[in-house]
């Protein structure tokens, strides 16, 4: 029997690939072997994509706060 696939290997493929929305919308859920920061600057990449509407209107420059994230997400999986 074939080993079951990890998310984290999911997530290198999808990096590899360039998918970050993608990437960054499962690492969003992990907590274990990454900082609260970055955890916190991945979560707020992805929210950032999916919600910009919120995220301008409370003041947050949301390509910054995507490249953050994208940035945390490729150091840690790319």
């Amino acid at each position: 029997m074939a080993e079951p696939i990890k998310k984290t290997d999911i997530v290198k493929r999808l990096v590899a690939d360039g998918d970050m929305k993608k990437a960054l919308s499962i690492v969003k859920g992990f907590r274990l072997g990454i900082t609260k920061a970055q955890h916190n600057a991945m979560t707020k990449a992805y929210e950032c994509m999916v919600h910009p509407d919120f995220y301008t209107s409370i003041g947050t420059d949301i390509p910054t706060a995507i490249q953050e994230g994208i940035t945390v997400l490729t150091e840690l999986y790319g």
